[in-house]
């Protein structure tokens, strides 16, 4: 069986839970199954990776993927596939299986207590950004500066599990910092930076453990960042949270906005963007990062002294028991198995 999801070639994070959790909950039996492909952890229920090349003449299984990133698949509806779970009710609702809709999949870690580090007192405020977000930022230093653990989305998964395994506080960019904290029972802030960041999947998997979605947003920590978030508002016409409303019938909508489907809108067109005299351009804007750098520190010490999220243990446990569930199935199909 092969395992699909989006890999990085930086790394990140939530992305790469796939290539170590799977591992640990199937039998080895289940991966000899050369007929059968997963969708596990990611934003991945999309065209892209359920393209007909990756699907054909094999058995399709999805188990916690969510979509909102990409156009659907072309080849879905297709009830040869077992829709085993998917992130959430906006998921659920767009493939229309609404019976589908449990949670993400990277719950799962908290029945794999291989995975996890040993046990150790939680005293740390860590912040994650999201893996777009370092690139063009000073988060790095300004995490450090106020005394948070910086932790980077493109560190292996063990460096980031041992990392929040000491944190008695998530601040987290990145949904999969926020997912994995939750998992492990860790109190989470939700913030916002890059225009980029789209709400479909926050609000897919939130609403998937009756929460809100509610982020703080942290300014640019750096002029160039600025200009990167200029860039998207105005050339890409991304404007993430901004100017969209919570409900889930907007959010919906421009899901369909940006990549056409039930809806019979359009795709968003494709915009080609040269780098031009960037690294130039970035030692010039180098001389306003005091400025930026203050303000957004000032943000993340607000964010880390906010209302954090953390779902009810009923909740959280029911979900889990229904993905535990989904696992046996997989098992059973492949190898007619049960997990125990």
């Amino acid at each position: 069986m092969k395992i699909i999801y989006y890999q990085s070639p930086n790394g990140n994070f939530g992305d790469d839970l796939n290539d170590v959790l799977w591992k640990e909950l199937l039998s080895p039996a289940c991966f000899e199954a050369d007929d059968a492909v997963l969708l596990g952890v990611g934003s991945i229920f999309r065209d892209e990776f359920l393209s007909q090349q990756a699907t054909e003449s094999k058995r399709v299984f999805v188990l916690g993927s969510g979509a909102g990133t990409g156009p659907l698949p072309s080849r879905w509806p297709n009830a040869d596939w077992s829709i085993l779970a998917v992130r959430g009710p906006l998921t659920a609702s767009l493939i229309g299986l609404p019976q589908a809709a449990i949670t993400d999949s990277a719950a799962l870690l908290a029945t794999t207590p291989g995975l996890l580090p040993k046990a150790v007192p939680r005293h740390e405020i860590a912040f994650m950004p999201h893996y777009n977000s370092v690139l063009y930022s000073r988060w790095p230093d300004i995490a450090k500066d106020v005394g948070l653990t910086y932790i980077d989305a493109h560190w292996p998964v063990e460096k980031i599990l041992d990392h929040m395994s000491r944190a008695r506080l998530m601040v987290t960019e990145a949904m999969h910092g926020a997912i994995v904290a939750d998992t492990l029972r860790i109190p989470w802030v939700p913030v916002i930076s890059s225009p980029a960041i789209l709400p479909f999947k926050w609000v897919d998997w939130t609403e998937s453990l009756d929460l809100d979605y509610r982020p703080l947003t942290l300014p640019a920590s750096s002029a160039w960042e600025a200009l990167k978030h200029f860039k998207i508002r105005t050339v890409d016409g991304d404007k993430g949270m901004d100017g969209l409303s919570d409900r889930d019938e907007d959010i919906l909508d421009d899901f369909y906005r940006r990549y056409g489907g039930l809806s019979g809108g359009s795709p968003m067109p494709k915009r080609v963007v040269t780098s031009g005299q960037a690294s130039k351009l970035q030692k010039l804007t180098a001389v306003f990062d005091r400025t930026f750098s203050d303000r957004a520190a000032a943000a993340l010490v607000a964010a880390s002294k906010s209302q954090p999220y953390l779902s009810k243990d009923n909740v959280f446990a029911e979900r889990v028991e229904r993905l535990q569930g989904a696992v046996a199935k997989l098992e059973r199909a492949l190898v007619g198995m049960t997990v125990h």
